[in-house]
């Protein structure tokens, strides 16, 4: 075997080894849930809303996540939301659960989304998949498919609006009614 050829072996093998003996650069990306200074994770959270000094919602979720960046401030509820509202007087008139939401801080709205159930102290509710609560004109509203059942009726339709306190409404485009009077419960 020519010498050129053994040094192009010695060579060639010299080089493999070397390359395959290098560490490996491990890179790591930090999740940045956990780091980013521009969001905060809080447990068990209470948010109340209040009017010259008097109560007119109250927000409970198991999980807040605040991202407070300058861009999108929000909050989210990831593991679902309740909001109970409350009249002039200082009683409980309305309630909302959903399985998540988020508070768009700019728009003063908060959107929940899944299984959503909006309901009154009169027995009325609102069932759908999404719901928005416009904060400052207090108004509650949908595009999506909604039912609405009464002591005394069910009604479904698509889109709705009605005051946060669920006791004037009005369906865009209702679809079906039947009276509930005389069905089996």
């Amino acid at each position: 075997m020519p010498i050129s050829r053994v040094l192009l072996v010695v060579f060639a093998g010299t080089l493999l080894t070397l390359v395959a003996c290098q560490e490996k650069e491990v890179v790591w990306e930090p999740d940045p849930l956990l780091t980013s200074a521009e969001v905060e994770v809080i447990r068990d959270v209470v948010i109340l809303y209040s009017d010259s000094m008097k109560l007119q919602a109250r927000i409970d979720a198991d999980k807040l996540v605040k991202y407070t960046g300058r861009d999108d401030p929000r909050d989210e509820f990831p593991e679902g939301v309740k909001v109970t509202f409350y009249d002039k007087s200082g009683r409980e008139s309305s309630s909302l659960i959903a399985d998540f939401g988020v508070r768009q801080g700019r728009k003063k709205e908060i959107k929940v989304i899944g299984n959503v159930l909006f309901k009154n102290v009169e027995g009325d509710q609102l069932e759908t998949e999404e719901l928005i609560w416009d904060e400052a004109r207090q108004l509650v509203y949908t595009q999506k498919f909604v039912l609405v059942t009464t002591p005394d009726e069910k009604v479904w339709g698509m889109g709705f609006e009605a005051n946060q306190n669920f006791t004037r409404r009005r369906i865009f485009a209702p679809e079906g009614r039947v009276s509930i009077e005389g069905l089996p419960q």
